[in-house]
């Protein structure tokens, strides 16, 4: 089983002299490569049910509330760190539980900046989604 979660990640030829650096670049960042469209759409999900418009707003200030949102809402944060742990092997878990609070405030600040380099992504995802419920 662990090898199958290994297996679909992207390779990402990163490494570090660094523990938990090296965890970083071989799990964390292939995992939230992997987890990219799931996390935007999350994000997007969540904004919607907080009536919280991100889809008009300039980059500015959609940067200003993706960094609100992903610092201060608890419940967001824990659920973003559990897309990513979720996808963990046993022994990355293990090394997880050692070093847990680093590793969640490093996931929290790449899905904070993959969410905000990603914001016409997220545009176009709310205009395939408006022009796919049309077709149905």
């Amino acid at each position: 089983m662990d090898s199958d979660k290994v297996s679909i990640r992207p390779v990402l030829n990163l490494t570090s002299e660094i523990p938990i650096e090296d965890f970083q670049n071989r799990t964390v960042r292939p995992i939230l490569k992997l987890q990219h469209d799931l996390i935007l759409q999350f994000f997007v999900f969540f904004c919607n049910k907080q009536k919280v418009d991100i889809l008009n707003t300039e980059k500015e200030k959609f940067n200003k509330t993706v960094n609100t949102i992903t610092k201060k809402n608890i419940t967001l944060k824990n659920q973003f760190i559990g897309l990513i742990i979720g996808q963990f092997t046993v022994s990355e878990f293990e090394f997880y539980k050692e070093n847990d609070s680093e590793i969640n405030k490093r996931i929290l600040t790449m899905v904070g900046q993959r969410i905000k380099d990603s914001q016409l992504e997220i545009k176009n995802f709310k205009t395939n989604n408006n022009d796919n419920r049309t077709k149905n």
